[in-house]
């Protein structure tokens, strides 16, 4: 059986110490904007209009696709993906899978039902802290210790966690938490992967459940 993923790599408090922050790194309600700046003065908006600058992630399929990045966005799969697979997806994505200078942030939900998920961890890379958050400075970026996995490891840990507590396919765990009867609708696992932001490595990764018809 796979660790929990909170035993494998150090998970942040959703609110960052010693610090007052606009825009907090932690809190999962929010996505980080694509593009470069400063969110702690234009979390939603282009901070200047100019084609770099930070901009929301719209609804529209065509609309989000990041302005300055060949790839990212957001990407759903099934429960059980090959771990080969998996990497590469990342690799399409330009996801810093190396990388291990990173805060990691985890929660569940609390009515998955209603919020479309059952488990998130969000990846922030120390460039996101500094630039995109200024939850660090450079000396204190200098100074971050690094996780024990990397970016690409947790992502495939993570994965690996969930299959773990709730089952993989229509399992009983699962039965009725996104409005399944049990009998002619079972839910199953699955997840989705988002690049929140390419530029800075803002990641995000959660488990979900799709609806079986019998």
């Amino acid at each position: 059986m796979s660790e929990p993923i909170e035993e494998l790599i150090d998970i942040y408090p959703s609110v960052w110490p010693h610090r007052d922050l606009k825009v907090q790194p932690g809190d999962l309600r929010h996505f980080a904007p694509m593009g470069i700046g400063d969110v702690r003065h234009h979390a939603d908006e282009s901070e200047d209009g100019s084609t770099y600058s930070l901009t929301a992630h719209p609804a529209d399929p065509f609309l989000a696709a990041p302005i300055t990045e060949p790839c990212g966005g957001t990407v759903y799969f099934g429960g059980d993906p090959n771990a080969a697979d998996l990497a590469a997806l990342l690799r399409l994505l330009r996801v810093k899978a190396a990388a291990t200078d990173y805060a990691a942030f985890k929660a569940r939900a609390s009515h998955p039902e209603e919020h479309r998920h059952l488990t998130q961890l969000r990846l922030v890379r120390c460039a996101a802290l500094v630039g995109l958050y200024g939850a660090l400075s450079l000396d204190e970026m200098a100074a971050f210790p690094e996780q024990r996995l990397t970016v690409g490891d947790a992502i495939q840990k993570f994965v690996e966690s969930e299959q773990a507590f709730w089952g993989v396919g229509m399992s009983t765990r699962l039965r009725g938490r996104f409005g399944g009867d049990g009998e002619r609708a079972k839910e199953s696992l699955a997840f989705g992967f988002m690049v929140e932001n390419a530029y800075y490595g803002v990641y995000r990764i959660w488990s979900r459940a799709w609806m079986v018809m019998a």
